[in-house]
C-alpha cells in the first residue's frame, strides 16, 4: 500500500512539472510573438498573410492531441485560407526547412504555383528564407514570385536520397537472423538485415532520377530558368546566399522584414498595411506541450531522423 502512495505521488509530481514546464514554455512563446514588430495582430483590412514552412516536411507533420492539421496539409490548408480571402493581397512564406518527403514537398510546390497562376485572383507569394532552406525547402521556394534569403543562409542542395542502415555485420555478431516470406522478390527491399542486390540498387536508382528530374523541371518552371542553367548546381550541393542570388535560383538578399516589404509592393498595398499571422491559442499550446513532454518516441526512428516512414526525399542531410 504504501509503495503505490508513492508511486501516485511520484506521478503526480510529474504531471504537476509537466504542466509547469508547458506553462512556462507557452509564456515565452507568447513573449517572443509579441516582440516581432513584423506581426501586428491589432489592425484590420487588406494586408499580407504569413505562412511558416519549418522543420522536417512530410504530409501530415506531428498530429497534436487536438488533431490540429500541421505538415503539408496544414501549409496547404493556410495557403488555400489566404488565396481566398479579399484581404489577403499578398503572402510571404518563411522557410526554415531541409526540406522532407517528395510527395508533401510537391504538394506545397504545385499549391502555390496555383495560387501564382489562379486566372481568378492572383496573390503574389514572396519567400523569404532563415538559417536554411535546402532540397524540399528551395523547392518549395522555387514556385514563389520572389525569393530573399540572407547572406547566411544555406539553400540549394537540389537532389534526391534515400537512406537505410544495413545492420548485417551486427547481426552476424549478435547471432541474429531474420526470417522473411515475402510476396515477391522485392517486397523486402532496403532490408537493414542484408545487402542490396544490383537488381534493387537499379531500381531505387530509377526512382531517385525520376524524382530527380522532377525536381529540375519544377525548379526550370517556378524561376523560369533553362534546366541547363541549373543543373551545374544540382548536384546535391548547398551554397550561401550570396553564391544562390548570383546563380539566380534566389531573387535577393535580405530577411523577413524586406520580404514583407517587396510583399506590400507586390500586392500594391501601402508600407503600414497589417500582417497577420495565425497562432495557436494557449489551450491548444497548451495540450500540444503536454503531448511533448509525455511523447515516447521509436528510438531508431529519431535516430535516423524521422519518425515518418519514406525513404525517398529531398532532404539536406549534413
Amino acid at each position: 500500500m504504501e509503495k503505490e502512495r508513492k508511486m501516485l505521488i511520484a506521478l503526480l509530481a510529474l504531471i504537476a512539472f509537466s504542466v509547469i514546464i508547458s506553462l512556462v514554455d507557452i509564456s515565452m512563446k507568447m513573449n517572443t510573438s509579441q516582440q516581432k514588430s513584423a506581426i501586428n495582430l491589432t489592425q484590420t483590412g487588406p494586408g499580407v498573410g504569413i505562412v511558416r514552412i519549418t522543420g522536417a516536411i512530410s504530409m501530415n507533420g506531428d498530429q497534436g492531441l487536438l488533431n490540429q492539421i500541421s505538415g503539408a496539409e496544414g501549409i496547404i490548408k493556410k495557403l488555400d485560407e489566404y488565396s481566398r480571402n479579399p484581404d489577403i493581397k499578398a503572402i510571404v512564406i518563411r522557410i526554415d526547412s531541409p526540406g522532407g518527403t517528395v510527395g508533401a514537398t510537391q504538394e506545397i510546390f504545385n499549391k502555390i504555383m496555383s495560387i501564382r497562376n489562379s486566372t481568378e485572383r492572383k496573390v503574389p507569394v514572396i519567400a523569404s528564407m532563415g538559417d536554411l532552406a535546402a532540397s524540399g525547402g528551395y523547392y518549395a521556394a522555387s514556385a514563389c514570385d520572389y525569393i530573399f534569403a540572407n547572406h547566411g543562409t544555406l539553400t540549394g542542395s537540389i537532389g534526391v536520397i534515400i537512406a537505410a542502415p544495413n545492420f548485417k555485420d551486427l547481426f552476424q555478431k549478435l547471432g541474429i537472423r531474420m526470417n522473411v516470406i515475402k510476396s515477391g522478390r522485392y517486397k523486402d527491399i532496403l532490408s537493414s538485415s542484408r545487402e542490396l542486390s544490383q537488381d534493387e540498387l537499379d531500381l531505387l536508382q530509377d526512382i531517385v532520377d525520376s524524382s530527380y528530374n522532377q525536381f529540375l523541371k519544377d525548379v526550370s518552371l517556378g524561376r523560369n530558368i533553362p534546366i541547363d542553367d541549373i543543373r551545374p548546381y544540382a548536384d546535391g550541393r548547398i551554397l550561401g546566399g550570396t553564391k544562390a542570388v548570383e546563380v539566380k535560383l534566389v531573387d535577393a538578399i535580405g530577411g523577413f522584414e524586406q520580404a514583407i516589404q517587396k510583399a506590400r509592393e507586390m500586392g500594391k498595398l501601402p508600407a503600414g498595411a497589417p500582417v497577420y499571422e495565425s497562432t495557436a491559442s494557449p489551450f491548444d499550446q497548451f495540450f500540444s506541450g503536454l503531448q511533448g513532454m509525455f511523447k515516447i518516441s521509436n528510438p531508431a526512428a529519431s535516430f535516423f531522423g524521422s519518425e515518418k516512414y519514406s525513404i525517398v526525399e529531398y532532404r539536406y542531410l549534413p
